[in-house]
Parts: structure tokens; C-alpha cells; sequence
């Protein structure tokens, strides 16, 4: 249920006081105590969202400005043809699979330069999908500094499915937003397949923000959707400090949390091995490095398929454990991307190296995309909820 009002109705409403605090360089407004409502209704509210601004989803990817101007000649990033070559996909093409009749759905908290998406393909000579911009809560999908997540996401994501249609759904970075958004998405089903690269730790969220985006989730599941979302940049420490933490919403048991991998290939780009990507040194995430984020959940028990040997292990604690799957994602091999946007930290001729678990993310969606629409070829049911 969405609402709207004074500040002083919100006060009076929930019986709390909304203050304006600073943290660091940020300031932000914040209710100062829990809020409370009716006992006769309250045993029906999950979450009360809006009271506040002060936790903003951020991106897991991290980026390196290439030394070229304009040239992709000299790109040091995987392309789609690497991509295709060291996962095995070209068997799909050769049998003219490409995405024709799939959708996937882009959660993104900011916008995009269109044309920067169109130069991409052009470069790579691949058809450009059908992509459809859906603005939740009047945002106006101007590209800003959370931009070159949304191009790394479109890129990728038609780059292994060329000729799929894409639904990018852009709104706000707050919890009543994301809410919003994750909530269209699941209304809406218009997509089978949702690639998710934004995420927080569940710590930063807290157990009633979690449940919320559970409650979602189920209904997607229920549908037959399948979610991937990144599980973070900080290894085993989310929130970014040097407590344990998991990244929310690969966490959630309807989701497929994804991490990343070191990805090595032969002279030929044919695989030849992974192992999970870790930089200790690298402290952009926090103060533990950098690496592909897993752990164990704070808040979902550990679901029945989570048995195999290697899953039941001496950290095992009867929580959910995360991620499932991976894929490349150490910024050493790094994923080519076009991005001109200059409050993004793109760089004027473009290119752009991006790497971490938004890279696994929409990599992991888009190549399931290719396997529904393949199953659907031998005329068999969509694989749906993929865990």
C-alpha cells in the first residue's frame, strides 16, 4: 500500500519523530524511533517503508578506464564472441537460438545514454535487442553516476541474447522505491528471467526490508520467474566492515545469488579453468578486499535443495548459504563496456573495463534465458524458479 502526506501526518500516524541526521559527508532524514501502529492491524503490516533515506542500494562492479580513446581494436575486456567461445554457447547460435520471443527484466536505480547502448552493438556487429524503458514512480531515467551499471547490464545481457526484448525498469534509490520497483516487476510478468546487480547487505536492510522483498519474491516464484542477483564485491563481509555478511537480495531462497570467478582461457579463448575470484589487496570494498561475496544468511534457513556434498560443510549453520552459482568476474579479465557518461566515471572514447559480480549477474540470466528458450524448442516447459 502506497501513501503519501506531511511529514507531521507520518509523525502522528506511526508515533515517531523524523529528524535530519549526518553521517560522514551524507545527510539524510530518518524516523528516531520505531515505528508503531494499531495492534489490530499491525499483525498484518510487514514493513513500514519511506520513514527514511539513509540506506541506497548500491552496484557490484568495479571498473577500470581503459587507455584507449575510441578504438575497440584495443579493448583488454572480454567481448561477446570471448564470451560465447569460453561458456560454450555457440552450439545455441549455430542452432539459430539467439532470444527470439524471451524477455528478461533489468532492476536499475538509474539511467542510461541510449545511444552509448547502440554503439556497443555496432561495435560488435550483433543485432541490438528490442528494449523497453518502464519508469516506476515518475523517474525520469536521466543517466547519472549509477548509469554505467545500467549500460554493463543492457550490454551484457544482449550481447549473449542479441535478439531478445529487454525491459529495463528504472526508479529510485530508497527502500520504498526499490520496493516499488521489484514489485512492478513481479505485477507486471512480462519477463521470465530478472537479472538484479544491485544489492546491501541484509544487516543494512533489516529483517522486516527482507521479508518485504521475500513476500515479492514468492509471488515471482510462484509465477515461474527466475531471479539473479549479484552477491556482492566484499567476500564474506557485505557491509563492508569486518563483520560477516551476505548481500541482499541474493540471500533470499527464490533468488539465484551469483558470484564471481577468475576465468582462464587458452590463446584460442577456449575455457580452460575457474577458481573463486578473491583480491585481498584490493580494499575499494572495504577492509577485508575485494572478492566474490557468499556466506551465510542472517535471516532464511537453510532451503531443502542446499544438501549436496561441499554445501554441507563445518560452516554450515542451518542458514541459507550463498551464492549458488558463478561465473567470470576478477576485474584482471574484466568485461568490455561502452559508456560515455562522465558523472558515471565512463571515459570520453568510451570503453571501459568492468568487473565483479554485476558482471556474473546478467552473464548467468541471460545465458538461462537461452536454455528456457531452447527447452521451449523441444517443446518442453520453461525451467522457471531455477533453484
Amino acid at each position: 500500500i502506497n501513501a503519501s502526506g506531511t511529514v507531521a501526518q507520518a509523525q502522528q500516524s506511526f508515533q515517531t519523530q523524523i529528524d535530519i541526521y549526518q553521517s560522514k559527508n551524507r545527510i539524510f532524514y530518518a524516523n528516531s524511533n520505531p515505528p508503531s501502529m494499531p495492534a489490530d492491524i499491525s499483525q498484518l503490516v510487514t514493513s513500514i517503508g519511506g520513514l527514511d533515506n539513509a540506506q541506497q542500494l548500491h552496484t557490484h562492479y568495479q571498473q577500470r578506464v581503459l587507455d584507449n580513446t575510441n578504438s575497440p581494436a584495443q579493448q583488454i575486456g572480454l567481448s561477446p564472441k570471448d564470451l560465447a567461445s569460453a561458456y560454450d554457447i555457440n552450439p545455441l547460435y549455430n542452432a539459430g537460438l539467439q532470444g527470439q520471443g524471451q524477455n528478461i527484466a533489468l532492476l536499475e536505480l538509474d539511467g542510461y545514454q541510449p545511444g552509448d547502448v547502440q554503439q556497443y552493438f555496432n561495435t560488435y556487429a550483433l543485432p541490438t535487442p528490442t528494449i523497453k524503458n518502464i519508469q516506476v514512480d515518475h523517474f525520469n531515467g536521466a543517466a547519472g553516476q549509477g548509469s554505467l551499471e545500467s549500460a554493463l547490464d543492457i550490454e551484457m545481457a544482449g550481447s549473449i541474447a542479441p535478439r531478445s526484448t529487454i525491459y529495463v525498469y528504472e526508479g529510485m534509490s530508497t527502500t520504498q522505491g526499490i520496493n516499488n520497483i521489484y514489485n512492478r516487476i513481479v505485477d507486471d510478468n512480462k519477463a521470465q528471467i530478472v537479472s538484479l546487480s544491485w544489492g546491501l547487505c541484509e544487516d543494512s536492510l533489516g529483517e522486516a526490508e527482507v521479508q518485504t522483498l521475500n513476500n515479492i519474491f514468492t509471488q515471482g516464484s510462484l509465477q515461474g520467474m527466475s531471479f539473479f542477483a549479484a552477491s556482492g564485491d566484499s567476500g564474506a563481509y557485505d557491509c563492508q566492515d569486518e563483520n560477516l555478511a551476505v548481500d541482499s537480495p541474493a540471500s533470499d531462497p527464490n533468488v539465484t545469488g551469483v558470484g564471481a570467478t577468475t576465468l582462464q582461457l587458452d590463446a584460442n579463448d577456449a575455457y580452460v579453468g575457474e577458481s573463486v575470484w578473491s583480491n585481498p589487496q584490493n580494499m575499494i570494498r572495504g577492509p577485508k578486499g575485494a572478492g566474490s561475496g557468499g556466506g551465510l544468511s542472517k535471516f532464511f534457513d537453510q532451503p531443502s535443495w542446499q544438501n549436496a556434498p561441499g554445501v554441507q560443510n563445518e560452516y554450515s549453520n542451518g542458514k541459507r548459504e550463498v551464492p549458488d552459482v558463478m561465473s567470470f568476474g576478477d576485474m584482471r579479465v574484466g568485461f568490455s563496456v561502452y559508456c560515455t557518461v562522465r558523472n558515471a566515471g565512463c571515459p570520453p572514447g568510451g570503453w571501459t573495463k568492468v568487473g565483479g559480480t554485476s558482471v556474473a549477474a546478467p552473464f548467468w540470466a541471460a545465458s538461462f534465458l537461452l536454455a528456457n528458450q531452447y527447452v521451449q524448442s523441444q517443446q518442453q516447459n520453461s525451467v522457471g524458479l531455477a533453484n
